[in-house]
């Protein structure tokens, strides 16, 4: 399998194991992320698009998706100066790749706890 997405190690320091917390949390990494994920243009002003991916930010260490959470803090740097051609095209798909993947993993949680629920 591949790395993980999610650190679950960092998320359980703040939810303790609390299986319904984390299902909440995960509930609104998914409904942020489908919120903000829509204003991920490329060809956004600078404020917007430091806005989105702050944001994007913020819920991907939410959920301890530090490597989501790390491509969007570069991606908030390509503004002003710092914004290169094509640099935002790029970011937009990782960006938009890491959170499908983040997706996937809350999935396999979710079912690993519906089993889990069922032997119980």
């Amino acid at each position: 399998m591949a790395d993980p997405q999610i650190d679950f190690d960092h998320l359980n320091r703040y939810v303790a194991g609390d299986v319904a917390l984390t299902r909440e949390i995960f509930s609104l990494f998914i409904h942020q992320t489908e919120m903000w994920g829509k204003g991920l243009l490329a060809d956004s002003d600078d404020e917007v698009w430091a806005s989105v991916t702050h944001s994007l930010k913020g819920s991907a260490r939410a959920v301890g998706a530090m490597h989501l959470a790390k491509m969007c803090e570069d991606a908030e740097e390509l503004v002003g100066d710092g914004r290169r051609m094509g640099a935002r095209d790029v970011a937009v798909q990782n960006i938009e790749f890491a959170v499908d993947q983040v997706r996937t993993e809350i999935q396999r949680w979710e079912y690993a706890q519906g089993l889990k629920d069922l032997r119980s």
